[in-house]
């Protein structure tokens, strides 16, 4: 698989060099939509644009990956993920899920929308209970990164008041605002730095299905700004309501005057008993039985604070501190109390924190780097991360740019655990899948090179 890899980077590198000259030529000045633009261009604002991206990986034991590189299963190639994007962009001096930015306010009521579908191996975690679950193509299957699966991964509707310093309100079906990572693997400013995710983002949400306001509490010029979030949605990756599993999202978003420093503080609580549905391995990652634990009332509560800011024009750091908790874990009554693999108490509570550092720097347009450091301490309650103890990991990569929409990115990361078990390593011929209970060893070194294209 080195060979392979190594190979496989000369090839493709080989190749982007020999068409950069007669690419640069035509590149476009936005990476995303430039393929369909010229063919939908409309007056109503509707745009389409779209992503590729696909991977070979490894590690020094082989196999199944996961749970050191986060979405990423098993070794070998993968397509990770082909997405599009169907949108009417708001005009708004607010981006819903990001906070303020510059710009005065708009003086006009308006409206937007986003469908957004995903096609590939990531697209097993972005299906919605009640909605895409049962869908054909989506069978589970024996949790190979070669499994392919099809995502409707958004479905909603934005509207823009010009009132409160300026308000946004999106209603629908929408990838979370919490956590700093998303989902998908766009093109900078998106924070997608990273091919492997961080556990901070293992533990986030994807997506909820309800409302969510955004609106400002300080808005003046030549002033920092001060925005916040209030949502009301329906648990965790889940369209079927649940046991009545509301949840309350609210979240502070503040940017200095310079917006170089940004700081979010993100908040979701609620109701979650029986949202991880077995029978597809969807809806959320945190498996409760309200009849076991006689307690039709399992809150869970996850927090995200969120520091960052770019030193100049070329350097950026970044701070991410998460904690959470969960009344009456299965996860934690199973497999991290005795006796293990018989959930004795039905359920037990439990928590998790961690924090991240990351600093960024780039080197020129068309080239820069990446470091990332993290510590993770849990009581194990996530079926991803099932077994308590300290998770650390350290990442590298380098980002190339040939065109502005063609993205290689190799990267390494190695990983290593204090605790009672051994989570890294599964053998990849079993293809275990979530809870992830079959590792062999305390530690692991993976590397990958992703090639992705944004159109």
């Amino acid at each position: 698989m080195k060979s392979t890899l190594f190979n496989l980077s000369m090839v493709v590198s080989q190749l982007l060099l020999f068409s950069v000259d007669a690419l640069a030529e035509q590149q476009p000045a936005q990476p995303q939509g430039w393929l369909f633009d010229p063919v939908i261009h409309n007056d109503y604002g509707i745009s389409v644009s779209g992503w590729a991206q696909a991977s070979i990986a490894d590690s020094n034991h082989h196999g199944q990956l996961t749970p050191a590189t986060g979405l990423r299963r098993h070794n070998g190639f993968t397509l990770d993920q082909a997405g599009i994007m169907v949108e009417k962009k708001l005009n708004s001096n607010l981006i819903s899920r990001v906070g303020p930015v510059p710009g005065e306010m708009p003086a006009d009521f308006n409206w937007g929308f986003n469908i957004s579908m995903l096609y590939g191996a990531d697209a097993f975690f972005m299906r919605t209970y009640g909605l895409d679950e049962d869908w054909s193509t989506n069978q589970v299957g024996n949790f190979r990164s070669s499994d392919y699966y099809v995502a409707l991964s958004q479905v909603y509707l934005e509207f823009y008041f010009p009132y409160f310093g300026g308000s946004n309100l999106m209603a629908g079906l929408f990838h979370s605002p919490l956590a700093r990572e998303i989902g998908f693997p766009l093109p900078s400013p998106m924070p997608t730095e990273f091919y492997t995710r961080a556990y901070s983002f293992m533990h986030a949400p994807g997506k909820h299905a309800g409302l969510l306001w955004n609106s400002y509490i300080i808005n003046q010029p030549d002033r920092a700004k001060l925005s916040y979030e209030l949502g009301v949605v329906n648990g965790y990756n889940t369209l079927q309501h649940v046991d009545d599993n509301w949840n309350v999202i609210a979240n502070l978003r503040w940017r200095s005057k310079d917006f170089a420093t940004a700081i979010d503080f993100e908040n979701l609580y609620g109701n979650n008993a029986n949202d991880s549905i077995a029978k597809c391995g969807c809806g959320s990652p945190y498996p409760t039985d309200s009849a076991l634990a006689q307690d039709n009332s399992l809150k869970r509560y996850q927090s995200y604070l969120i520091v960052s800011h770019q030193l100049d024009e070329k350097n950026t750091v970044v701070a991410e501190a998460t904690y959470g908790r969960q009344q009456k874990s299965l996860i934690a009554d199973i497999y991290n109390q005795p006796p293990i693999g018989i959930p004795a108490t039905g359920g037990t509570d439990a928590s998790w924190s961690g924090i991240n550092f990351i600093y960024k720097h780039q080197f020129n347009d068309n080239l820069n780097t990446a470091l990332r450091a993290e510590y993770f301490d849990t009581d194990g309650a996530n079926v991803m991360l099932p077994y308590g103890g300290a998770y650390k990991a350290l990442t590298a990569n380098v980002a190339w740019f040939p065109v502005s929409w063609i993205r290689l990115r190799p990267e390494v990361r190695y990983d290593w655990y204090s605790g009672n078990a051994r989570p890294y390593g599964a053998r990849g011929t079993d293809n275990y899948a979530p809870p992830l209970v079959n590792g062999r060893y305390d530690d692991q070194l993976s590397y990958s090179l992703d090639l992705s294209l944004f159109f």
